[in-house]
């Protein structure tokens, strides 16, 4: 059995001419939010073997107030790759990084972390607002179309 773990970072910094959208933080309200999520994520006892999280600020940022949160730290992959990636990219991504164990999670952005969750599942599944995360097991192996969504959490939803 497989699990994956899929988190869209949370309510981040307007877009800037004058600042990179790389090094964009997080606001006061994605901060709140991210430990909403996380108080929640913690009642469902997994804990991922690896997280594979984007580079970038908001993403960085995202994790470490999750982490705090649920005072435990994980085995962390920071990538570029992830930055702004298509639903085919992340998947690679994820079925490149298997066989490190059977849960793993990946703190990215929209679009492609919500066209992912929709590619994955047996059943549709809504679009991640920032700090949604979405949990599916999967039989054997981390495939499009097979996999069973078992939990959805939205800042709204707690």
């Amino acid at each position: 059995m497989k699990t994956l773990i899929l988190l869209r970072h949370a309510k981040s910094e307007d877009p800037s001419l004058i600042k990179n959208d790389f090094k964009r933080n997080l606001k006061n309200r994605g901060i709140n939010d991210i430990h909403l999520i996380a108080q929640e994520f913690a009642k469902l006892n997994l804990i991922p073997n690896v997280v594979l999280c984007s580079s970038a600020n908001r993403t960085k940022e995202t994790l470490a107030e999750f982490q705090s949160e649920i005072k435990s730290d994980y085995n962390v992959s920071y990538l570029e790759d992830l930055y702004h990636a298509t639903a085919s990219t992340i998947l690679e991504i994820i079925q490149s990084n298997e066989s490190v164990g059977d849960t793993i999670m990946v703190v990215g952005h929209n679009f492609g972390i919500s066209v992912l969750a929709n590619y994955l599942g047996t059943e549709a599944c809504e679009e991640l607002p920032t700090s949604g995360l979405v949990v599916f097991q999967f039989s054997n192996s981390i495939k499009a179309g097979e996999g069973k969504r078992k939990y959805f959490l939205t800042p709204k939803s707690i």
